[in-house]
C-alpha cells in the first residue's frame, strides 16, 4: 500500500508556519490492505480498517493481562475469605 498525506493544519485550522506542530487533513492510499478476508473497511465520520486477526504480540499482552486480572481476583476472594473466616466467632 502506498498513502500520500495532504493538508497540513496546525490545532487551529489554519496552515501551519515554520516549526509549528502540524496533523493532516487527508491521506489518499492505493493498493490493498492486506488479505480481503482479514480486514474489514468501517466507514462512518472516517474510514478505516479493522483487522480480524490477532498477531504473536497481542496474544502475549492480553494472556499477561488475562494473568494479573485471574490473580487479582483470586487474591481478592482469598482475602474476603479469611477476614470473613476471622470474623466468626
Amino acid at each position: 500500500m502506498n498513502c500520500t498525506l495532504s493538508q497540513p493544519v496546525n490545532y487551529l485550522g489554519n496552515p501551519p508556519g515554520k516549526n509549528d506542530p502540524f496533523a493532516f487533513t487527508q491521506m489518499t492510499c492505493d493498493g490493498s490492505i492486506g488479505t480481503g478476508g482479514a480486514t474489514e473497511q468501517i466507514t462512518g465520520a472516517g474510514t478505516f480498517w479493522i483487522s480480524k486477526q490477532l498477531d504473536y504480540g497481542q496474544v502475549l499482552i492480553l494472556t499477561f493481562l488475562l494473568i494479573f486480572f485471574v490473580g487479582l481476583v483470586v487474591k481478592f476472594l482469598w482475602n474476603f475469605n479469611k477476614q470473613d473466616s476471622d470474623q466468626k466467632i
